[in-house]
C-alpha cells in the first residue's frame, strides 16, 4: 500500500518529536533521507518548535552568555528572549545557534521583583546539584496575578559512549500580591536518558506536584518557592534511584538467563571453532 505524502509528513513528524535528547539534528537528517524530499521535510518542520521548546533547548548567545528556549520566552516566529539579560535573539533549529541578539525595548513590569528575587535565590542551590544547569525564571501578570515560572535544565552527551541524558524542570507560582495570601505552586519533572551501544534502551520518567506558598515579601516568597523545588526534585531524584535498585534485583534479574547445569559460561567463540572444525573433517 503506497503511503501519501501527509502520512508521511505525519510520520516523520513523530520521528522528530520522539528524538532522544543530544540527537536532534542526527535524527531529523536521517528523517530527511527517509523522506526523500525537502518539500515533505519543510512541511514537518513545524515541529522543530514544539521540540525545542518542550526540551527547554540550551543556546549559548554570541556574548558568552546561556539561554534556553522555551514557549513562555516565545515572541514571534523563531524569536526568543532571555529574560536574565532581557536580549531577545533569533533562533536556528537545525544549527542551534542565536543570532540577531538585541536589547528589549519594553521595560519591565511590577513583576520583576519577583521574577529576579527567585532567580537570585535559585542560583546557590542550581550550583550545588546541577553542575551543568541552565535555568531561566519568568515573569507576568496574568488575570490580575503574578505569575513566576521556573525553567530548570541540565545534561550531559556521552555520544562517543552511546549514551545521553537530560533533567528538566518546570515550576509555576500564581498568586495576588496581597500579603498574607497563598500562592498555588504547580511542578513537573522530566528525566529522559538514551543507551543505544549494541541496541537501543531509553529511560523516559516524569511526575508532576503541587504546593501552596505564603505570600510576603519578595526574598521570603523566592527562598520558599526555591526550598520546595528542591525537596521536591530531592525526593524525585531518590525515588528513581530506589526504583532502579530494586528493578536490578528482581525485574532485570528476572530476564538474565539461568546458567546451565555445569554452572560456567558457554564460550560461544569456542563452539563456533569446533563446528568449523567438524565441517571442515566432514569435508
Amino acid at each position: 500500500m503506497d503511503v501519501t505524502p501527509e502520512e508521511r509528513v505525519r510520520i516523520a513528524t513523530d520521528f522528530i518529536k520522539a528524538a532522544p535528547p543530544g540527537e536532534f539534528k542526527e535524527v531529523v537528517s536521517d528523517v530527511r533521507i527517509l523522506l526523500g524530499d525537502d518539500s515533505l521535510l519543510s512541511k514537518a518542520s513545524g515541529v522543530f518548535y514544539e521540540y525545542a521548546t518542550d526540551q527547554f533547548t540550551t543556546v549559548d548567545l554570541p556574548d558568552g552568555e546561556r539561554a534556553l528556549v522555551t514557549k513562555y520566552g516565545h515572541i514571534a516566529d523563531n524569536t526568543f528572549f532571555d529574560p536574565r539579560s532581557r536580549k531577545s535573539f533569533k533562533y536556528d533549529y537545525l544549527k542551534n545557534e542565536a543570532r540577531d541578539v538585541a536589547e528589549l525595548e519594553e521595560s519591565p513590569g511590577d513583576e520583576e521583583k519577583w521574577r529576579a528575587a527567585v532567580d537570585s535565590a535559585l542560583k546557590p542551590y542550581l550550583d550545588e546539584c546541577f553542575p551543568n544547569h541552565y535555568s531561566a525564571v519568568y515573569g507576568r501578570v496574568e488575570g490580575g496575578e503574578v505569575v513566576i515560572t521556573v525553567c530548570l535544565e541540565d545534561h550531559k552527551y556521552n555520544p562517543s559512549n552511546f549514551w545521553n541524558g537530560k533533567w528538566l524542570s518546570r515550576w509555576e507560582l500564581a498568586f495576588s500580591e496581597s500579603e498574607g495570601t497563598e500562592g498555588v505552586m504547580k511542578g513537573m519533572m522530566n528525566v529522559k536518558v538514551h543507551y543505544y551501544e549494541d541496541g537501543n534502551v531509553q529511560l523516559l520518567s516524569n511526575k508532576t506536584v503541587e504546593d501552596r506558598v505564603p505570600i510576603s515579601t519578595p526574598g521570603s516568597v523566592a527562598e520558599k518557592l526555591v526550598g520546595i523545588i528542591r525537596k521536591f526534585e530531592v525526593e524525585y531524584q531518590m525515588a528513581i534511584n530506589e526504583n532502579y535498585t530494586s528493578m536490578s534485583n528482581t525485574t532485570f534479574k528476572a530476564l538474565r538467563r539461568n546458567l546451565p547445569v555445569t554452572q560456567s559460561l558457554i564460550d560461544w567463540h569456542k563452539l563456533h571453532g569446533l563446528q568449523v572444525g567438524k565441517d571442515i573433517m566432514n569435508r
